[in-house]
């Protein structure tokens, strides 16, 4: 439970050891270097000018765009079996000096994967013309009359097209009214429209016009071709047998290329480290012949990196020193492994204010039992604390990942302890006894045990102002504005036992008069200060309303256990046969993941808002910039 106290550093050396400090500097991957250029107009940093490495990180880049491409390119072209964790790869002084002048070699794999990717789109491109242009001729497959044949003469008219089926008979119809110099033929016809040709007397053509416009005439057209329907369709099968095989070639000239896919992860690798080193430099100012950066660095690692610089230079100057008033270094928590996980659902709301409270040694217990209590039930947690188990031994997920599935592994613990307390196991197909009570046989109980543990939640989370109060010497502020909230309430809940309701009576008293005088002790003005003590007594409405959110946990819990029993009821009914079986156990297998998919989805949404809201809404400043050191950052190979 710790925000990592920060040093800020400033540090001068020469120009002549630039490259190789910054390239020790990430190596070290302690200091989260900061843009200098803001400062240039202080007194101290008047003969500086801002620092950039600018053609060298666009050279950089553009080489790094042709790796991405044909490292994506030939991803999809691998068909050797994707490995969650693939060893990282060594690279020596030597090769990683030749992985960096291997420009001609890179173009050459890029120029290739461009060229076969360029070919590829446009035999995709052909092909789908193919396709279309062979579902449009479909329904003239049966017209004989060759396409070049129809067309318009000196005395007729020939043309082929189509009308909504509904209106097919009446189009006939009224053509043919118009006499013998008009010819009517239905090709084909399907569930939308009946295909025609028409050829009629040129002395017809606006009498006939008129007709095609009533019925929505659609004239198709397909004056390039030549021969019959059925012709070009055979042709143009035949060419899309012709464009597939081309594009099975080009999958062969791709497929060669994948044994250069290790050789651009590592280039991917240097090409971003070296690509790194050089976007740092345009947070330096420099001198003719030095050059400053400044950056933030945690108090623990001060001497590790001055001996950094020692190993590279003796020319320099270090100068260390603490935050200055106002200024909010960037924050780092440090907090044992087991902790870790609760970080993810403090990352997803807000990092801690650097000189704020760290709560997520004290939220983890809350947030666990909460999610427990919520999926409730004993089989569902060993599936999910299993399930999550070996994720975590197999994939050895970092970061983000890793923290989301230890905090449902031991969800799943606590959901294992109350599915046990609560008699939930798989709903009630395995009969076990509750160790404590069934929420769905004593409802009450239930009831009350949730609203205990809000107003307990809820009494560490003021507690914790206090503590901050206190901690940053405003000791009287913590009994005006914390103990005598505390003495209220706590009064006001013994009131409704008979053998406290006297010590509570007049523990109310002392509560609500000292937040009476004292919650609007900053108002000059007397009446105004009593005013707004009094009205500081409605701040119990939303107390209760935030204890009242801990409902959800009944909610839930229930929802989870009427769920299972249902599922198990409904797949019972299916047997009295083998298939019967069969099925029951099938209809209980997805009917139990799903519920448990649903309800663990719940408890994580619903324990993080009871976090974010009820309990961080008591005492938590956020809006944390978190810390970003500069460091090598690799998914090939090994850090050098």
């Amino acid at each position: 439970m710790a925000i990592v106290k920060m040093k800020k550093a400033h540090i001068i050396a020469l120009q002549s050891e630039k490259q190789n400090l910054i390239k020790m500097l990430q190596k070290f991957g302690g200091l989260h270097v900061i843009n200098i250029e803001e400062q240039i107009t202080e007194e101290k940093y008047l003969e500086l000018t801002a620092d950039s490495d600018n053609a060298n990180v666009s050279q950089l880049e553009a080489r790094l765009s042709q790796v991405k491409y044909s490292l994506d390119f030939i991803n999809k072209y691998d068909k050797a079996k994707k490995s969650s964790q693939k060893a990282r790869l060594h690279v020596s002084d030597s090769e990683y000096m030749e992985y960096i002048n291997s420009n001609e070699e890179l173009d050459a794999i890029f120029n290739q994967c461009k060229e076969i990717d360029l070919k590829n789109t446009e035999l995709k491109n052909r092909e789908t013309k193919l396709t279309n242009l062979i579902q449009l001729l479909q329904p003239w497959n049966s017209l004989e009359s060759n396409f070049q044949d129809i067309k318009t003469s000196r005395n007729t008219v020939a043309v082929i097209g189509y009308v909504s089926s509904v209106y097919a008979e009446d189009f006939k119809r009224d053509f043919l009214i118009t006499g013998e110099l008009a010819y009517y033929e239905e090709v084909s016809n399907d569930k939308e429209n009946t295909y025609i040709l028409l050829v009629f007397h040129r002395d017809l053509e606006e009498q006939i016009t008129q007709i095609q416009k009533q019925f929505g005439w659609s004239k198709s057209g397909f004056t390039d071709l030549i021969g019959s329907a059925r012709e070009n369709i055979v042709k143009l099968d035949a060419e899309a047998k012709e464009l597939q095989h081309d594009k099975e070639v080009l999958a062969t000239k791709a497929e060669q290329l994948v044994k250069h896919k290790s050789q651009l992860g590592i280039m991917q690798d240097i090409f971003t480290i070296e690509r790194d080193k050089a976007s740092i430099v345009s947070n330096f100012g420099k001198t003719e012949k030095t050059f400053v950066l400044s950056g933030w660095i945690p108090v623990k690692y001060a001497e590790k990196l001055e001996e950094v610089i020692k190993s590279v230079t003796q020319s320099y100057v270090l100068d260390l020193e603490d935050p200055a008033d106002g200024e909010e270094p960037p924050v780092m928590l440090q907090n044992a492994a087991i902790v870790k996980p609760a970080e993810f659902v403090t990352e997803q709301y807000s990092l801690p204010h650097p000189y704020g409270i760290d709560p997520n040694a004290i939220m983890l217990p809350f947030y666990v039992i909460f999610f427990g209590m919520m999926v409730s039930d004993a089989v569902y947690g060993i599936v999910l604390a299993v399930a999550t188990a070996i994720a975590l031994i197999v994939m050895k997920p970092e970061g983000g990942l890793k923290k989301i599935l230890g905090l449902i592994f031991m969800g799943g613990l606590s959901t294992l302890f109350w599915g046990a307390l609560f008699g939930g196991w798989a709903g009630d197909l395995i009969k076990i006894r509750p160790l404590m009570f069934n929420p769905l046989d004593d409802p009450m109980k239930m009831l009350g045990l949730c609203l205990a543990m809000g107003v307990v939640h809820l009494f560490v989370g003021i507690g914790l102002q206090a503590y901050k109060n206190i901690r940053n010497g405003n000791v009287m502020d913590a009994i005006y504005d914390q103990g005598f909230w505390f003495t209220l309430i706590i009064g006001i809940m013994l009131l409704f036992l008979p053998s406290t309701a006297v010590v509570g009576k007049y523990m109310a008293i002392i509560g609500a008069a000292g937040m009476v005088l004292f919650a609007g002790r900053s108002k000059k003005n007397i009446v105004m200060r009593l005013l707004s003590g009094v009205l500081s007594l409605y701040g119990l409405t939303g107390f209760l309303g935030d204890v009242l959110s801990y409902l959800r946990l009944f909610a839930l819990g229930l929802a989870t256990g009427v769920i299972a029993t249902v599922v198990n009821s409904m797949a019972l009914m299916l047997k009295g046969s083998v298939v019967g079986y069969i099925f029951m156990v099938i209809f209980l297998i997805f009917g139990h993941v799903f519920n448990i998919a649903i309800n663990t989805l719940g408890a994580y949404v619903h324990s993080s808002r009871l976090q974010y809201v009820e309990f961080f809404g008591k005492f938590y400043e956020g809006e944390g910039k978190a810390f970003k050191p500069f460091t090598v950052k690799t998914k090939y190979i090994k850090q050098q």
